[in-house]
């Protein structure tokens, strides 16, 4: 890993030598949803189920059991979903993402979140890991004013800085997250149900989530050469 670096972040400070950073807007396309519409404004508007800010973990998006609106064929084209798709919070818990592996027909999103999809050439794994690192970070605090009611407009979201590097990288990163993820929230998992003393559990839900944190931080900042790490364990 080289130590000396060329650009940094607000939220995750020095990147190493040949990473540079960029606005979400130059590599992902933010679209805000549809205000939510109670009554038909057309005779051939119909009732379409809708996704809102409660529907969305992060990670993961549920889809059963939806609301509707009303909505013309123009709003279902514009505000239509697709598995992939990323989602983020405008309110509340701002920045929370989740994807969307599978949606109801003709279903659209209201404007308490955001639909993001990448532009060629990038991951959008990888930008739901910036996600993750800036919620932890408490940048979303700063960016969204957090003394009045937070809001992540879609401006705001655009113009978040993250690392600007190749698509093959971001992929190893992505990769190299995924799988150690996944065995950092098994052992959560296994905390949550332990039967153990209750102080000693939270001492230990406590060190995991740090780490989950730190660990995903450290990758999508390059503090990690993830392809070092990987070589290294195989």
């Amino acid at each position: 890993m080289v130590s000396e670096s060329s650009k940094s972040l607000p939220w995750g400070g020095e990147l190493p030598t040949g990473w540079e950073t960029r606005r979400v807007k130059t590599a992902y396309v933010v679209r805000l949803g549809k205000m939510l519409q109670p009554e038909p404004s057309t005779a051939i508007d119909k009732q379409v189920p809708y996704l809102k800010a409660l529907h969305v973990a992060w990670g993961k998006v549920r889809t059963r059991d939806l609301p509707e609106m009303w909505a013309s064929r123009r709003d279902v084209d514009e505000w239509n979903l697709r598995p992939g798709d990323l989602l983020v919070c405008e309110g509340g818990d701002v920045g929370r993402a989740g994807f969307i592996e599978e949606a109801p027909e003709d279903c659209i999103i209201q404007n308490s979140l955001h639909r993001v999809r990448p532009k060629s050439g990038h991951s959008i794994r990888f930008l739901y890991y910036c996600l993750e690192a800036i919620s932890a970070s408490g940048w979303f605090d700063v960016v969204c004013n957090k003394a009045t009611i937070r809001h992540l407009t879609a401006e705001k979201l655009a113009e978040l800085l993250i690392p600007s590097i190749s698509e093959s990288v971001q992929l190893d990163i992505v990769n190299y997250l995924d799988e150690r993820v996944a065995v950092i929230d098994v052992l959560i998992g296994q905390s949550k149900r332990s039967d153990k003393l209750e102080g000693f559990v939270g001492q230990q839900l406590n060190r995991l989530y740090e780490y989950r944190r730190a660990l995903i931080t450290a990758a999508v900042t390059g503090k990690i050469d993830v392809t070092a790490e990987t070589n290294g364990s195989a």
